[in-house]
């Protein structure tokens, strides 16, 4: 009964990160806690995607190291993200603070390895685009190079992203060269709003990939399971996307004032 109590009061925690605020200066949760939960949810999604790529396989034969690599990957990546949970809401310094989120997203990466592009890169892209106020030029930078480099991560021999990749590329270098020549407007009012306008336009692109990569997934998943379960398994990822977006989440966001 303890131990179900547990996981329930866990789960109901995690539901509410996507509203929390993580910088804080209090005394919980207890990094031990904090850890092992982190872990355990972790190996609970570890689960929870093996299973799904059972149901969508085409040949639904896996080796028990194969299983074993993303249940280690899912667990550690929950641990270093409940660690990171701990020092962003008791408010720890310098390198206390930072190098446990570093690690998660350190851990992360292993999520594209062996097929796992696809959802690794969807997750990334979102957290970032969620999270980041980086400036525009960056956020166009990043689209294209995913568009120059997605087709090869994802095995497609089209080359028109890569060409609208290098177009956007090319565009964005003659631009932050213009504003570099043009500082001088930063001040002015058509200054301050081209500047957010360009900040929402890539992060569009960056969403519009972000639908590319899943369009890409349940492409794949109707082609291979028509019909009812189709539905069913993509439903089944979404419900994979969302936890890793929320554990990104904490290491990614910016660090804001810590509040009692």
């Amino acid at each position: 009964m303890n131990s179900a109590y547990a996981l329930r009061s866990m789960l109901q925690q995690v539901s509410g990160l996507s509203t929390v605020r993580f910088d804080a200066n209090e005394c919980s949760p207890s990094v031990w806690k904090a850890v092992l939960g982190g872990a355990t949810l972790g190996f609970l999604w570890g689960v929870a995607a093996r299973f799904w790529m059972r149901l969508i396989s085409t040949r639904p034969e896996f080796s028990l190291s194969g299983t074993a690599i993303i249940l280690l990957v899912a667990t550690l990546f929950g641990a270093w993200t409940g660690l990171a949970f701990v020092a962003r809401r008791r408010g720890w310094q310098g390198w206390r603070h930072y190098v446990p989120r570093a690690l998660a997203v350190l851990f992360f990466i292993p999520f594209g390895f062996g097929g796992g592009a696809p959802l690794m890169l969807t997750v990334l892209l979102v957290t970032l685009a969620q999270t980041q106020p980086t400036g525009a030029g960056v956020w166009w930078i990043l689209a294209a190079l995913l568009l120059i480099l997605g087709p090869t991560i994802l095995g497609m021999e089209s080359i028109v992203p890569g060409m609208i990749g290098l177009l956007v590329l090319s565009v964005t270098v003659a631009l932050i060269r213009w504003k570099r020549v043009t500082w001088n407007w930063r001040g002015k009012p058509w200054g301050s709003s081209g500047d957010i306008w360009l900040k929402r336009i890539a992060r569009a692109m960056l969403l519009l990939l972000v639908l590319a990569l899943f369009g890409f997934v349940s492409g794949a998943i109707i082609t291979d399971k028509p019909g009812l379960r189709a539905l069913v398994y993509i439903l089944f990822y979404l419900a994979l996307l969302y936890p890793l977006f929320l554990a990104l989440r904490i290491a990614l966001e910016p660090r804001t004032k810590s509040v009692n």
